[in-house]
């Protein structure tokens, strides 16, 4: 049974309330979009003039005309570099550089422009804190206010965002509404930038896992060449998105939809409720930065609220893409 909308509401109100005692949430206002400096220790490292670093590696890359080093000191878990590797221009000097450097306790410290901006000890925090940077610096008349785990696809001027944990689909069910001829907008990570949820392009390649190669190679047949590489235990190939794709405009947001493929499934749609649809986006990755501010919590809270938000069941690809032209139509 689910809960009625106004409980919902109150259990929300007592959890910002919580997170407001305990410092967690700032007050609205002084927040700001880039991550603050999480300290674990009481001397933080200071890395203004930082010893010289082993690097583990080591590229420039230019993103929207934009070249910026990356250097990373200890490997992150997946193919980090590999998202970038079809945007590297080796002879280009950066304008930029952001650095994965290893704290003395093992956190992991992003450094930009020599400047620390985030301390911690989780692996894919610190990524997002880049991600972020990253944003910013390439389309810095834009504000984010949130970054969501899944894919996003443009339908004709109509924003959808695939959420949901990995394996549930959300990258096959994207490429193949690629491949009928949508725009590709983003993977792994859906930003969403102020004032109303407009999806910012982060297009790096389509992870598509080894159960899904093949269906997805008839699709994209560029995809059966694509080199292999392992991703949490499993074989996955790249999709590399078009060359203009990082020029893309900002789509407005029409639908999100949380896909879960399953052999065999009948198609089925079924509305979430306001409460469902944040149960489920906050039991998998969202950024809504460090610390997170009343602000932009209620940014967030407002959002969802106003966006249609469906879960889909289906047992083929083609099934599944019928399902999205039902509820975006």
């Amino acid at each position: 049974m689910l809960l009625p909308l106004s409980l919902a509401r109150a259990d929300v109100n007592a959890i910002v309330g919580e997170w407001r005692l305990q410092n967690v949430l700032v007050d609205r206002g002084r927040g700001k979009s880039r991550p603050k400096q999480v300290k674990l220790r009481s001397a933080a490292a200071a890395w203004h003039n930082p010893p010289q670093a082993g690097w583990a590696s080591e590229w420039v890359c230019t993103i929207r005309g934009t070249p910026i080093a990356f250097a990373i000191e200890t490997e992150l878990p997946g193919p980090f570099r590999m998202l970038f590797a079809h945007l590297e221009t080796p002879a280009a000097v950066p304008r930029a550089r952001m650095e994965i450097r290893t704290g003395p306790i093992g956190e992991r410290v992003l450094v930009e422009d020599g400047r620390e901006t985030m301390r911690t000890v989780d692996p894919a925090e610190v990524v997002g804190a880049l991600f972020v940077a990253v944003l910013e610096r390439t389309r810095p008349n834009l504000q984010w206010f949130a970054l969501i785990h899944g894919a996003a696809v443009d339908l004709g001027g109509k924003g959808l965002a695939l959420a949901g944990p990995s394996g549930s689909g959300k990258s096959t069910l994207a490429a193949g509404l690629v491949g009928q001829g949508h725009d590709f907008l983003a993977d792994d990570l859906i930003a969403l930038s102020e004032p109303n949820g407009t999806i910012v392009p982060w297009p790096l390649p389509l992870s598509i896992k080894q159960g899904s190669i093949d269906i997805v190679s008839a699709h994209h047949p560029q995809l059966a060449e694509a080199a292999s590489y392992r991703t949490k235990g499993v074989e996955a190939r790249m999709l590399i998105p078009p060359a203009g794709a990082w020029d893309a405009d900002p789509v407005p947001l029409r639908r999100l939809v949380f896909p879960r493929f399953a052999d065999g499934a009948e198609p089925h749609a079924r509305r979430l409720s306001s409460f469902e649809t944040i149960e489920r986006l906050l039991t998998d990755r969202v950024w809504l930065g460090n610390p997170v501010t009343e602000q932009r919590m209620l940014a967030f809270l407002a959002w969802h609220d106003r966006t249609p938000a469906y879960a889909l069941s289906y047992g083929s690809l083609d099934a599944g893409m019928r399902l999205i032209a039902d509820v975006v139509a």
